[in-house]
C-alpha cells in the first residue's frame, strides 16, 4: 500500500498563512498541530502581513436591551452597499451585562472598547479598557482602571487613542486629560497585558486638544487636532486663530510627540471645528465650509505637509442634502481603491449612506437598514489574541 506524502511543517505554515481567517478558524479542528500553529503569535503576525489591508467593516453599538449592551459587526461595507436591503449582519456580537461600552478604534483586527464605573464611595469615576477579537470571538478581562481626583474626570473628558507599536510589538491605549490638581494636561499609556497605566514622560507638555475625544491611529501614531501654545482646559472656537490649529501626533513606538501643519490651501477657519479620519491608511481632514460645502483633505505621505491633497469639495445641495444642518458633520466611511468613490454617512440621520463618485459627480443615497450608532474600520479580521486572559462569549 502506497503511503501518502507528508508535508513539512514549513510548507504547512506557508500554505495556511495565505488562507482567509474564517477558514483558519475552522482549520483549528483538523489536528492539535494545526491548532497550536494557528494560535502561535508568530503565525498570527505572518498571516496579518499577508492579509488585505483595506477591507472595511462596520461596527455597531446597540442600545441597552434588558440590562445587556451588545456590540456587533456587519462585515464588508461593499456587501452592505451592494445589497442594502438584505440582512448582512453576520451576528458576530459581544454582550455585556449591566455595562455600556464605547469603541475607541480597531487595529490589526482587535477592537478596543472603553467602559466606566464609579468608585466604591461614588465620588469619582474610573474608566477601563477591554480588547475584543470578533473573528475569534474572544475578549479580554477589564484592564486596570484609570482615575483622577478631578471632579469632572469622566468618560467624556478623556481623549483616547488606540494603536499598535510595531517596534515593541505591543498594543497601546493612550489617555490624555486635564488634571485640575496640577492645572495641566496629563498623558497615560496602557499596554495590553500590563497591570497598570503609566505616565508618558517623553510628552511632558501637551497642547490643548479640540473637543473630539478619539484620536486617529495611522503610521504608528495617534493624532488629534489641537491648539499649539495654548495649555488650558477650555477654549472658545470663535476665538481660535488658524495659526494655533495644528495636528498633535503621538508616536507610539518612542512615545514622543510632534506637531504637523494643516494644508497650505486650508483657507479661512471653518465656522465649526474640523475633524480627522483615516481612509485607505492615510490621515484625512474634513470640515464644513461656509455651511454649504463638505471638504475633505488627504495627507498622501504621513508627516509631509506638502503631500496634503484636497480630495473633495462638494456642496450639500449636490449631495442632495437640502435639509442638512451643517453643525451635524458628514462622516467619511471609506474610499475606493482608485479614490474615485467616497462613502459618507450623516451623523444627523444614521439610516442614510451616501456614495459620491468624484469622477462623474454621481450621487447615490442608500438606506442603511440598521438605525444604530456605527463606526467603520479597516482590516478587522485577524488571529491576534486579546491578552490577557481572553475568554469566549
Amino acid at each position: 500500500m502506497m503511503s501518502l506524502p507528508v508535508l513539512s511543517p514549513d510548507l504547512i505554515t506557508e500554505i495556511l498563512s495565505w488562507l482567509p481567517v474564517k477558514v483558519l478558524v475552522r482549520s483549528r479542528c483538523v489536528c492539535k498541530q494545526w491548532k497550536s500553529l494557528i494560535f502561535d503569535p508568530r503565525f498570527a503576525k505572518l498571516h496579518l502581513e499577508r492579509s488585505p489591508k483595506h477591507t472595511h467593516t462596520l461596527l455597531t453599538i446597540l442600545d441597552n436591551v434588558n440590562g445587556t449592551w451588545v456590540v456587533s459587526l456587519i462585515h464588508s461595507v461593499r456587501r452592505l452597499l451592494e445589497h442594502p436591503s438584505s440582512n448582512v449582519n453576520e451576528d458576530v456580537s459581544c454582550r455585556f451585562k449591566n455595562q455600556s461600552y464605547h469603541a475607541i478604534g480597531s487595529t490589526n483586527g482587535l477592537v478596543c472598547l472603553i467602559g466606566d464605573k464609579s468608585d466604591d464611595d461614588g465620588n469619582r469615576e474610573e474608566i477601563f479598557i477591554r480588547f475584543w477579537n470578533p473573528t475569534l470571538r474572544l475578549r479580554s478581562k477589564k484592564s486596570p482602571t484609570l482615575c483622577n481626583t478631578s471632579s469632572d474626570f469622566n468618560l467624556y473628558s478623556v481623549h483616547l487613542g488606540f494603536g499598535y507599536d510595531d517596534l515593541g510589538d505591543k498594543y497601546k491605549v493612550v489617555a490624555v486629560f486635564w488634571d485640575h490638581t496640577v492645572q495641566k494636561w496629563e498623558g497615560k499609556v496602557h499596554c495590553m497585558g500590563d497591570s497598570c497605566w503609566r505616565n508618558t514622560l517623553a510628552c511632558h507638555d501637551f497642547p490643548t486638544l479640540l473637543r473630539t475625544l478619539i484620536g486617529q491611529f495611522v503610521k504608528g501614531s495617534v493624532n488629534w487636532l489641537s491648539l499649539k501654545n495654548l495649555n488650558c482646559h477650555g477654549y472658545e472656537w470663535e476665538n481660535v486663530t488658524m495659526e494655533q490649529l495644528v495636528i498633535f501626533s503621538l508616536d507610539l513606538r518612542k512615545e514622543t510627540c510632534r506637531y504637523m501643519l494643516l494644508p497650505d490651501g486650508f483657507g479661512e477657519k471653518p465656522q465649526d471645528e474640523p475633524e480627522l479620519a483615516v481612509l485607505r491608511g492615510c490621515l484625512c481632514l474634513y470640515y464644513t465650509h461656509m455651511k454649504t460645502h463638505f471638504v475633505l483633505w488627504e495627507m498622501r505621505e504621513f508627516g509631509v505637509q506638502e503631500s496634503w491633497t484636497r480630495l473633495v469639495n462638494i456642496s450639500y445641495v449636490h449631495l442632495q442634502l437640502n435639509d442638512f444642518e451643517p453643525e451635524w458633520l458628514l462622516l467619511p466611511v471609506c474610499l475606493s481603491e482608485n479614490r474615485d468613490v467616497l462613502v459618507l454617512a450623516s451623523t444627523q440621520s444614521w439610516d442614510d449612506v451616501i456614495m459620491y463618485n468624484q469622477k462623474d459627480g454621481r450621487v447615490q443615497h442608500i438606506e442603511f437598514p440598521y438605525n444604530q450608532i456605527w463606526y467603520a474600520y479597516e482590516h478587522i479580521k485577524s488571529l491576534v489574541l486579546p491578552c490577557p486572559h481572553p475568554h469566549p462569549h
